[in-house]
């Protein structure tokens, strides 16, 4: 793996890393409700920088610190734990999650950047109401660094145009290259489609959704460089935690951290960390809802 990063700047992100750090009861109950209620409002409207992105796999709002007094006390409040910081190529948002976040490191894109701690708060996790047995997700963090661009960990490789979308039974299925699926249901019409063994009901609702994925690029790329040895993913983690990705993927890693999800609590890990959800969908969990964003340090 080549270092995107100059020398110096390697040299001063590695004097900024830590170890993975999970403050409880950071906000309280009715500061989370405060919140999301907040960003939600927001999702609808032009308020600054904010947008929204909404999928079947997740939907993140975007918003930026200097937009509200609620915002802007929030952000000083979190320097409180962990130093003066600022967000450089990818805004803050807050993600809700229907499918489990794969494995991946949000190292951004820009090889000056002094990169420095991913941030997350969570929210709000929605358990299916029909089943008795609930319980938290997590977050994994792996003690494998990277120190490239922001990037999907598979052997699946791509030219970043890969989407996870729902087949007609309701499951979600990862599209390596929805180009590739959006040509072969063009002349389809009120259909069921196979697709690499998966079925998909082709209408004009579903081709229209296909269709704005596909003028949207991934930000991160898909690469299979993190695999450095020949050395197997323990089973057992993987049947507990991953089993949302192959198992080949998982080859060389090692857990660091199991973060189980507490509401309101301050999670922080180094941005070089590699990291990823847990297999929530198997814990009756529907939804999650976190406040992310990746900091950085201003050169010294």
């Amino acid at each position: 793996m080549s270092n995107f990063f100059s020398e110096k700047i390697f040299k001063e992100i590695k004097k900024t890393e830590s170890e993975v750090v999970m403050k409880k009861n950071f906000l309280s109950e009715n500061e989370c409700k405060k919140l999301l209620e907040y960003f939600k409002n927001l999702k609808n409207k032009s308020v600054g920088k904010s947008k929204s992105v909404d999928r079947e796999e997740s939907t993140k709002i975007f918003f930026d610190f200097h937009q509200s007094e609620l915002v802007k006390k929030l952000k000083l409040k979190i320097e409180e734990h962990i130093g003066e910081f600022f967000v450089n190529d990818f805004q803050p948002h807050i993600i809700t999650c229907r499918f489990p976040l794969r494995l991946h490191v949000d190292s951004g894109k820009n090889p000056n950047d002094v990169i420095y701690k991913n941030v997350v708060v969570p929210l709000e996790v929605i358990y299916d109401s029909k089943k008795d047995f609930n319980k938290p997700p997590n977050t994994i963090i792996f003690k494998n660094k990277w120190y490239n661009q922001s990037s999907l960990f598979t052997k699946q490789t791509s030219s970043n145009y890969d989407f996870v979308i729902k087949d007609k039974n309701n499951n979600f299925i990862d599209i390596v290259n929805i180009l590739d699926f959006k040509k072969k249901i063009q002349n389809i019409s009120n259909k069921t489609f196979s697709y690499k063994g998966n079925e998909f009901l082709v209408n004009e609702r579903f081709k229209k959704y296909i269709d704005s994925l596909s003028k949207t690029k991934r930000y991160n790329i898909r690469t299979d460089k993190h695999i450095l040895n020949n050395k197997d993913f323990d089973k057992n983690d993987y049947e507990k935690y991953m089993t949302h990705q192959p198992y080949e993927d998982c080859q060389s890693l090692e857990i660091d951290k199991v973060i189980s999800w507490e509401i309101g609590s301050l999670m922080t890990w180094d941005r070089s960390r590699l990291h990823c959800s847990d297999n929530f969908l198997k814990n009756n969990v529907v939804s999650k809802t976190c406040m992310a964003f990746f900091t950085s340090k201003t050169k010294t």
